[in-house]
């Protein structure tokens, strides 16, 4: 009732009528009904009795499949930047054909009452729920694509693609599906090739007198028993997992998500969504954490971060540069410790052997006593300025380390950079490491992302914009900051306020693009 009410107020000023693209649509106006005793519903505006009576009232929500299809589909269709256009064979609601901007077409037949059209007209033929085919067409072809609708919680329909090969049928969601020249690409058929029409396939109607023995089994003890709900465990795993084993959360997320890819009832299927949902948020969190503690340990690595980074690498989706970067943090760790171990293993042998003339002084001459606080005082101060000199040189190699490093990718960055300008865009420090393929950018700090950008405009003429722009121009606080602290560093003027260091940027872009 309360949904009902907020629907209304949704749209007050909307008219809804009776679609003649669903099957036995009379195309009359529609109202609401607000019941306290059953389901709300849509009813027909009273009328005089002229008209052709609505079919809809006798139809269910499958008779709409074209329309769920074809909605699925072309939203399916414009990710991958595939134009299409629709259309519905008569009957209607029997089947949607998809016409590709190259010319194939797609064939997806609903009817369960009407025997596939296997031609050379249709490109590719995807089979409705409860379709069947002849035995020798999957035999000829080696498999067929079919569709299946599930309720999602709170209203809408999901739509599945399936690859049926004898014997098995796999379902996935349509993100994991493509279309290329060849075929569909699925997670069974990853480089697809389409299979040749059948020829002449055989169609049988089933014999309405067929006579069917059946033989009633007898219920054994084991079949007897209360089965354990899958369901269920699953649901139990994942609160125990969530709880007290956030370890085994991978594995559970994923036994969950096996369960939903075959589940068939509303219910469970919206329990089990809701789990997945829970799972996945706290998996999410664990690899956000892995990642923030990874990334202290490559700066500084101490006891407290091994132990919750070695907590955090329990995971199964650990990967491996993860791993590498455990080791390495490892390593260094215990390197540094033994190297402290042995600082302080040379500092107590100076101390004790300062104790031990200190004891011995007061049998020693005044002169001698001044020569041996003199050796001492100056002993201290050789070992204090070694320490320093260690530390220095450790710094300057750390530097060097840094500096050849951020130089190396200071000519992937500036390409990526003139690219973009080229291309009239903006782009992103993500978008430069996945189209270099430099891992290391990643991994930058902001005083590393600002030394690189230096080097990026050593070249640039104090009168040229900065190809950096093309960076700050998406309008991100860090990315802004960034641009305005680069700015600062070459000398050049830096304004506080974003808006006008946005205007500033565009303009930099816009002069880039006419170089």
């Amino acid at each position: 009732m309360e949904e009902l009410e907020a629907f209304r107020r949704a749209h007050e000023d909307d008219t809804i009528w009776c679609g003649t693209k669903f099957e036995g649509g009379c195309g009359r106006r529609l109202t609401t009904r607000l019941y306290t005793d059953k389901i709300c519903h849509f009813a027909h505006y009273a009328s005089d009795g002229s008209g052709e009576r609505c079919g809809r009232k006798t139809k269910d929500k499958d008779s709409a499949n074209h329309l769920f299809a074809k909605a699925h589909l072309a939203a399916w269709l414009h990710t991958q930047g595939i134009a299409a256009e629709f259309s519905y064979p008569e009957p209607l609601g029997s089947a949607v054909l998809v016409h590709l901007e190259d010319g194939r077409t797609i064939l997806v037949h609903l009817d369960r009452n009407r025997p596939v059209s296997w031609n050379d007209d249709s490109w590719e033929v995807i089979l409705g729920p409860g379709v069947r085919i002849p035995k020798d067409v999957l035999d000829q072809r080696g498999y067929v694509q079919r569709i299946r609708f599930e309720d999602r919680p709170g209203g809408g329909r999901a739509m599945r693609l399936g690859t049926e090969h004898p014997g098995e049928t796999t379902w996935e969601g349509l993100k994991k599906v493509t279309l290329t020249p060849r075929g569909l690409n699925t997670s069974t058929r990853p480089d697809a090739v389409r299979a040749p029409m059948p020829q002449q396939p055989r169609y049988t109607e089933p014999d309405p007198r067929a006579i069917v023995s059946v033989t009633p089994s007898r219920p054994s003890a084991a079949g007897s028993a209360r089965r354990e709900d899958p369901v269920k465990s699953a649901l139990m795993h994942l609160d125990r997992a969530l709880r007290d084993q956030p370890d085994h959360l991978y594995s559970v997320v994923r036994a969950v998500q096996r369960l939903l890819e075959k589940e068939k009832s509303p219910e469970n299927i919206g329990r089990l969504r809701l789990a997945l949902t829970r799972g996945e948020a706290q998996l999410d969190k664990r690899v956000q954490d892995r990642r923030d503690v990874l990334a202290r340990l490559r700066e500084q690595p101490d006891a407290l971060l091994l132990a919750q980074a070695g907590e955090l690498m329990k995971d199964l989706n650990v990967t491996a540069e993860e791993r590498e970067t455990m080791r390495a943090a490892w390593v260094r760790y215990h390197r540094e410790k033994e190297a402290a171990q042995r600082e302080q293993t040379r500092l107590r042998v100076i101390r004790e052997e300062q104790q031990k003339r200190r004891a011995q002084m007061p049998q020693l001459s005044t002169e001698q006593r001044e020569r041996n606080k003199a050796a001492q005082r100056a002993s201290t101060k050789q070992a204090m300025a070694e320490q320093r000199q260690r530390e220095e040189a450790a710094r300057r190699q750390v530097q060097q380390e840094r500096a050849e490093r951020l130089d190396y990718l200071v000519l992937f960055v500036l390409g990526a950079l003139k690219k973009a300008a080229r291309e009239k865009r903006s782009t992103t420090w993500r978008e430069i490491q996945d189209k270099t393929g430099q891992r290391e950018l990643g991994r930058l700090t902001h005083q590393d992302k600002l030394a690189v950008l230096v080097g990026v405009e050593k070249k640039t003429l104090p009168e040229s914009p900065l190809w950096s722009a093309v960076l700050a121009a998406n309008g991100g606080r860090d990315a802004l900051r960034l641009h305005r602290d680069l700015l600062q560093r070459l000398g050049r003027p830096a304004t506080d306020d974003d808006a006008a260091l946005l205007a500033q940027v565009d303009q930099e872009c816009a002069r880039l693009s006419r170089q």
